[in-house]
């Protein structure tokens, strides 16, 4: 590492070391974040009271075990242990971190943990269960398992270092005055020195609504802004599939040989073009110009062709409208579209569509837990071997929405923060892992995927604005605290130089412009808008 970096990197670690100074002065405190009065003190004993609460644990034959490849938990877990023959009791031991062996007994193998749980300390945990005969006599082993055990909710870590909504501005303007986004100002091509655009349908889809956002944020830059956004989504209904083509009118998800566009190419994701029919609507709402609302309906009328009896569409398929693999996509970008054009533009003909979508969603992934990854980079795997919290979140916001048309509703909601929580929130002391530079993290964050274990900036927006949702709903604190949280660490990872949201949390070179790194625009577009709306939030009490 060259000497800049590492001035740089020392620069970040003295700012990040007067946050944790703050922080824990103001341990078992009230902290007022603008108008908003949160006590510390009783959120950290509910945190701690709720870890005890298993997240959805199974139940051989009844409930699926969601967790067989999951590493870290923050609510007292149970796994999918072999029942003994021979046994009507089960002793479960515990070997911690500090070195002392935690017991206790049950009458089935598949137990939670929570009996031991409050008294063991965080870090590495190895579990041993036995079935016991006759005067406890140990039978046979039925099942050993190795987990980390993760930090609950212990805030306040961070102060905010500007203003939410200030913020959220200068990452816009930060973006607004990138070469790679300017030169769509005249003409409607991307700039090729910008390598993230071999994902179209994801990544130009991005630069329309950030610009849209910034379009209204700054009088001087409307106009340019504006231009900006109407090019790049004309350029993207340009490259979509051609009408009578077997995925006519969707935008295609991969283009040239940068990264994994390469292998897949050809290849269609079948989330992206609700995403990107979405911001069309959006830019027609502004601009009035039909060829945007037309372009949305078309990509809602092929979904309507390609859907499937059993209501959902396959995750990915290639341009002759066969699957990729056999991986379901969890639709709810596309029910999102639904709802909106039958909501705001009447179009009743996406109704049904959009119902058998949603019990597709409430039958499937709301039973079995399996959140599987859909990126457009990762290969679609094996259920529960990629597990995100995209997807789950996502949910709970649409069912938090909802909460008065079913009592059900917050329930699930609440269940489907506490999965997201439980396996990629990461309040502090992260889980070493040497591949992922773990020691360099900002925190608190949150992590993408199994398959990408990494605090990235999108990921902590996904669960800021589900924190907030579920404040909004439940009036419940700890939910906002957690919002807060969040939304302050948005502002610490922020470059103080130039407004840069960097796509990675970690005291690196992966900070800083110029080292190779490339930034996501989706990820930085997304984070505005929830930083926004945090500070709508605030403003508002």
């Amino acid at each position: 590492m060259n000497q800049f970096l590492k001035k740089r990197r020392i620069a970040y670690y003295i700012i990040l070391i007067s946050f944790l100074f703050w922080a824990d002065s103001c341990k078992s405190t009230r902290i007022k974040t603008g108008d908003l009065d949160i006590n510390y003190t009783e959120i950290e004993e509910q945190s701690l009271r709720e870890a005890l609460r298993p997240v959805r644990p199974g139940v051989p034959g009844k409930t699926p075990f969601w967790n067989n490849y999951a590493k870290q938990f923050i609510y007292a877990p149970s796994f999918n242990f072999n029942q003994s023959s021979n046994s009507k009791k089960y002793k479960f031991v515990v070997a911690a971190s500090d070195s002392l062996k935690y017991e206790f007994f049950a009458d089935h193998s598949w137990a939670d943990l929570s009996p031991v749980w409050e008294n063991m300390p965080q870090g590495f945990a190895r579990v041993e269960v036995f079935g016991l005969g006759t005067g406890d006599s140990i039978v046979e082993l039925c099942g050993s398992r190795e987990f980390y055990k993760a930090s609950p909710f212990q805030g306040p870590y961070h102060a905010p270092v500007m203003k939410y909504d200030e913020s959220a501005k200068q990452a816009l303007s930060y973006l607004f005055n990138r070469d790679y986004i300017r030169s769509w100002e005249h003409r409607a091509l991307p700039d090729s020195t910008y390598e993230l655009y071999c994902y179209p349908a994801k990544i130009i889809g991005a630069i329309t609504e950030s610009m849209l956002l910034f379009s209204k944020l700054s009088p001087e830059h409307e106009k340019a802004a504006l231009s900006i956004a109407k090019n790049a989504a004309k350029y993207l209904i340009s490259i979509s599939e051609p009408k009578g083509a077997p995925l006519e009118f969707l935008p295609p998800t991969y283009a040239g040989e940068a990264r994994t566009a390469k292998n897949f190419k050809d290849q269609f994701m079948m989330i992206y073009p609700a995403k990107i029919a979405l911001t069309y609507l959006d830019l027609f709402d502004i601009t009035q110009e039909n060829e945007f609302k037309d372009a949305a309906v078309r990509i809602a009328e092929t979904y309507l062709k390609l859907q499937l009896p059993s209501g959902t569409w396959k995750l990915k398929l290639r341009k002759d409208g066969s699957p990729v693999t056999d991986n379901d996509c969890i639709p709810l970008d596309i029910i999102q579209l639904f709802d909106r054009l039958v909501d705001q533009y009447r179009l009743q003909t996406c109704q049904a569509s959009r119902d058998r979508a949603f019990s597709w969603i409430m039958d499937n992934p709301v039973i079995t837990f399996d959140w599987s990854g859909q990126f457009e980079d990762i290969a679609p795997l094996e259920p529960y071997k990629n597990l995100s919290k995209d997807e789950a979140s996502a949910l709970a916001v649409y069912l938090f929405g909802r909460s008065d048309e079913n009592d059900g509703y917050t329930e699930l909601a609440e269940e489907l923060l506490r999965f997201c929580e439980d396996q990629f929130v990461i309040w502090e002391n992260p889980m070493p892992q040497k591949q992922y530079n773990v020691s360099e993290w900002i925190t608190p964050c949150v992590l993408e995927q199994y398959s990408c274990y990494e605090p990235i900036n999108a990921s902590a927006s996904n669960m800021m604005e589900s924190f907030l949702k579920a404040y909004e709903v439940t009036g419940k604190a700890i939910y906002l605290a957690k919002a807060v949280e969040l939304a302050n660490a948005m502002t610490v990872a922020q470059i103080p130089e130039n407004g840069r949201y960097p796509t990675y949390w970690q005291l690196n070179e992966r900070r800083i412009e110029g080292s190779g790194w490339i930034d996501w625009l989706n990820c930085t577009s997304y984070s505005a808008k929830i930083m926004f709306k945090m500070a709508e939030f605030i403003n508002r009490k």
